[in-house]
């Protein structure tokens, strides 16, 4: 397999070669190929100089590295470039007038367009829909929601479980609602009609932001994929969270339990303060989510 992929020419590989089984090249260019190697960390020179060619599993390793990262930056620039190139076209059509509603034809086009956008985002949020995207990044958020039916498909629940457990978190819903994908808050891609391959790009910050309150919401209510479970509760606690999250009034509520209201507070504060709550209502939010209720 040749190593030109690398950035090495073939006479440099013959020579990072000959190095590895033992055998020393004598020809003119020899010198220069091996300050090359050196340079890319193929090679080495020992304590009288003589070249020592670097083992492949560190040094060819090395080098794969290298050039993955600089292809992926190579991607990211050419990502920039593609959307400049709907900025320039939006500044031909005329001068003062922005395109903030964009239609985009054909699935593979629109997934290629999210893609590109969604390469550098720090956040991407998406509703109803699987985005084939790569890996998220250290500083990159995403959050994707799903609905029960989508994940009885069991290689599609395989396949969100693998993006959520990478960093991609997902929760799920009861019903299908409206698909959409936000990137930065700053774009969205919805559906230009029911079940159909097109897809609307929307830059238009009051839409954008509309569509953002939205997902909140739908995230607020819904429930992790992977619940923690209930750690070790009690059927008396299990009757406290059930009725913290349909009761609106403590008296009623300790009347159905049959306690007093004092001991049905102090439940309530308790299960408050191993969830972490703030207050009731997030509390039966955050047991509805984690799958406790």
């Amino acid at each position: 397999m040749s190593l030109s992929s690398l950035g090495l020419t073939d006479f440099e590989e013959c020579v990072y070669r000959d190095l590895l089984s033992g055998h020393e090249t004598t020809s003119d260019g020899v010198p220069a190929a091996l300050q090359r190697l050196a340079a890319l960390g193929l090679v080495r020179f020992d304590a009288a100089g003589h070249p020592v060619a670097v083992e492949p599993e560190i040094g060819v390793s090395r080098l794969i590295r290298r050039r993955l990262l600089e292809t992926h930056a190579q991607q990211r620039r050419i990502s920039a470039a593609w959307e400049a190139v709907h900025l320039l076209s939006a500044r031909q059509r005329g001068r003062g007038r922005t395109v903030t509603i964009e239609q985009i034809d054909g699935a593979d086009r629109v997934a290629e367009r999210i893609r590109s956008l969604a390469l550098d985002a720090q956040e991407v949020l998406a509703m109803h829909r699987s985005v084939d995207l790569p890996g998220p990044g250290e500083t990159t958020r995403r959050r994707t929601i799903v609905s029960r039916k989508s994940v009885l498909d069991q290689a599609f629940l395989d396949h969100c479980r693998a993006l959520h457990r990478s960093g991609d978190h997902h929760r799920l819903v009861d019903d299908d609602g409206q698909q959409l994908v936000i990137v930065d808050r700053a774009v969205v891609f919805v559906p230009s009609e029911p079940g159909g391959d097109s897809a609307l790009l929307i830059s238009q910050a009051g839409v954008v932001a509309a569509m953002a309150d939205l997902f909140e919401r739908v995230w607020s209510h819904a429930q992790d994929l992977e619940p923690c479970p209930a750690p070790g509760l009690t059927p008396r606690e299990r009757r406290v969270l059930y009725l913290l999250a349909s009761t609106r009034k403590d008296e009623v509520a300790a009347r159905e339990m049959g306690v007093s209201l004092r001991t049905y507070r102090r439940h309530v504060a308790a299960l408050l303060e191993r969830l972490g709550a703030a207050n009731r209502f997030q509390g039966a939010l955050l047991a509805k989510q984690q799958g406790w209720i």
